[in-house]
């Protein structure tokens, strides 16, 4: 009898696999894999055979991660993976460093989304450089996706294989087109009339992606444009601090808070501007899903972000939000000129990416196994 091949993902969060990793999953189902993963939180979707509830710190001197790396050896030694594919800063380096203690050890790729160290030395950025060039042993593949991180692991010698994709893949049918009429009835139930401007912001309530920068860039645009109302979707440690700051500012009749939004599209194609104040990304979705659905986009200039956004073709790359926002709010003919070449490059597509990573995952992969 032929025995079973099995793969184990891990991420940070559960709704890191739901949000990027169903379609690569659907695929190994379809190939008679055994799919585990191992994340913080609970999956009931019937593709996943086994979901191990993990907890990964944040804090990088936390004891709690001794524990984490501990258990992941035990489920890996366990189940005897072939494939171990890690993603994001926590998850990645727990997961490798319960590899590096395994007798078998399984093909291993490691998805980088995004670095948490540059070419600036600080304490914060070696420690998680040094995080990497100790796991790079049994890194077997590594992918990354964005110029700037794909110097550094070059430069560091990262991983046996390294590879360059144009991220997890976007999947366009998520994102259809509503009509006028639809979008009005939407944005009328967030308070928003058809005179407003809707500045969108999307993503978890962190301080990595500096929802308050964008918070406290509205209190000073509402003083030049009275017609502005900023949806922020998105949970996070954050969410409280940030609600209390419009309040402080007495702007929160401006802002609507929705939380965390399973069906985001209506979002973008109802918006006029999507803002992201991020301090570091590796390739937002957010900025992707609003060029797919021809949203300008203002954002920080940061790597990620400076990937999508030619500056002043389809959006803004700013190294102050306010700035950003007035200069577009203020010219016309400039938003005008933004929103006609907002668009997505189709190299960024599911249809696209797919292939290329499957390809890397799964080294039995043929284009005639995909079709």
């Amino acid at each position: 009898m032929k025995e079973i091949k099995k793969i184990l993902i891990c991420a940070s969060r559960v709704s890191h696999i739901h949000n990027f990793h169903m379609p690569y999953i659907e695929y190994f189902k379809s190939r008679g894999f055994q799919v585990d993963i191992a994340v913080q939180g609970i999956s009931e979707s019937p593709l996943i055979d086994n979901c191990y509830n993990v907890k990964f710190t944040k804090n990088p001197f936390s004891p709690d991660n001794l524990h984490t790396v501990r258990l992941l050896k035990r489920i890996m030694s366990e189940n005897e993976y072939d494939i171990v594919c890690s993603n994001s800063t926590l998850a990645g380096a727990s997961a490798r460093l319960a590899v590096m203690g395994l007798r078998k050890r399984p093909y291993y790729v490691h998805i980088s989304h995004g670095y948490m160290f540059g070419e600036k030395s600080g304490l914060q950025s070696k420690i998680y450089l040094l995080a990497e060039k100790l796991t790079r042993n049994v890194t077997d593949s590594l992918v990354v996706m964005n110029k700037e991180d794909f110097s550094l692991a070059e430069k560091y010698k990262l991983g046996k294989k390294l590879y360059f994709i144009y991220g997890m893949g976007l999947v366009g049918e998520r994102f259809p087109e509503i009509s006028d009429k639809k979008r009005n009835e939407i944005r009328k139930s967030m308070g928003i009339s058809e005179s407003d401007k809707m500045l969108l912001c999307v993503g978890e309530f962190s301080k990595r992606k500096n929802q308050t920068a964008v918070i406290q860039a509205l209190e000073r645009l509402l003083k030049k444009h009275k017609n502005i109302k900023l949806v922020l979707a998105g949970d996070g440690d954050m969410l409280e601090t940030c609600r209390k700051i419009s309040q402080s500012l007495e702007i929160d009749r401006n802002i609507c808070f929705l939380g965390q939004v399973k069906e985001i599209s209506y979002l973008y194609r109802c918006s006029d501007v999507l803002v992201t104040a991020s301090k570091m990304e590796g390739l937002p979705f957010n900025v992707m899903e609003a060029l797919y659905c021809r949203v300008p986009v203002v954002a920080t200039d940061i790597k990620g972000h400076s990937d999508l956004i030619e500056n002043k073709k389809n959006g803004l790359l700013v190294s102050d939000i306010y700035t950003g926002l007035d200069e577009i709010l203020s010219d016309e003919n400039l938003y005008h000129s933004i929103k006609k070449n907002a668009c997505l490059d189709e190299r960024y597509l599911i249809e696209n990416t797919k292939p290329e990573l499957l390809k890397i995952l799964d080294r039995e992969y043929t284009e005639e196994v995909f079709a």
